[in-house]
């Protein structure tokens, strides 16, 4: 296994990686907590064998990211859309609201990582073919956070996860294809681009991602940024960039296994 050094930076501050660590640590127990009250005692443990989440609590994060992703692929995708339907139903009313009173205004999500070894090209590659293989596995066990990330027949991206600080899971999905409503700047200085815009079902717009990546001086450079509308609160949109170093970082070492 090639060892990957991230080295992460959020607005100006660099970040080191067990601060990372620790924000992914906290999420898992909140996440394994909600679980466990929407399912209930008997059904948490008819998914993860008997455990409980007070014997995961405190257990090493490699051992609680096994148990969550276990969890989730147990309930499948209709479990994880009955377990928290009423969180669905909520953030999306949210959503509209949100873009409603935004009036085309956004606000972003930034985060900054460089990988000394990898290849921006070679992990462009790799992140779009999860979406293509449908490798859901990779897509979800890299965030605490992701209930649910699938590729679906028409291309697009199906999403169910905690958005940053959010208090309420979100379903949406991403089109690789559509990047008109993504006011997100093109950075010239990053030659590979990821970008799209996420659709609630009806099609309404309500953010967008532009993800670019670089080469330079024998490090893969990834500038990651999510588009909301102006109307989410900062609070949100600073935890998401802690989020967006979670999942990338994760996903970088996941590149090179």
């Amino acid at each position: 296994m090639v060892a990957v050094d991230i080295e992460t930076t959020i607005g100006r501050r660099e970040i080191p990686r067990e601060q990372v660590l620790a924000w992914e640590s906290r999420r898992a127990d909140a996440v394994l907590g909600k679980l466990a009250a929407r399912l209930g005692a008997r059904g948490f443990g008819e998914l993860l064998t008997g455990s409980s989440p007070g014997d995961l609590r405190g257990a090493p994060l490699a051992e609680r990211r096994t148990a969550l992703l276990a969890a989730k692929t147990q309930l499948g995708h209709a479990g994880i859309y009955a377990a928290f339907r009423r969180e669905l139903a909520l953030s999306e009313r949210l959503a509209r609201v949100g873009v409603a009173v935004s009036r085309g205004r956004a606000e972003y999500s930034v985060t900054w990582l460089r990988a000394p070894g990898l290849s921006a090209e070679q992990f462009a590659a790799w992140f779009g073919n999860l979406v293509v293989a449908d490798d859901e596995i990779a897509m979800t066990d890299a965030c605490p956070d992701h209930y649910l990330l699938r590729g679906l027949p028409d291309g697009r991206q199906e999403v169910v996860e905690t958005t940053g600080g959010a208090p309420a899971a979100t379903r949406f999905l991403v089109d690789y294809t559509r990047t008109d409503a993504v006011s997100i700047p093109v950075d010239p200085a990053y030659p590979i681009q990821i970008a799209g815009t996420a659709f609630l079902d009806d099609g309404l717009a309500i953010g967008g991602v532009r993800h670019q990546f670089r080469d330079r001086d024998g490090a893969l450079e990834a500038l990651l940024t999510v588009q909301f509308p102006a109307s989410v609160p900062a609070r949100l949109r600073h935890q998401h960039e802690w989020h967006l170093a979670c999942e990338f970082g994760n996903w970088l070492i996941a590149s090179v296994r």
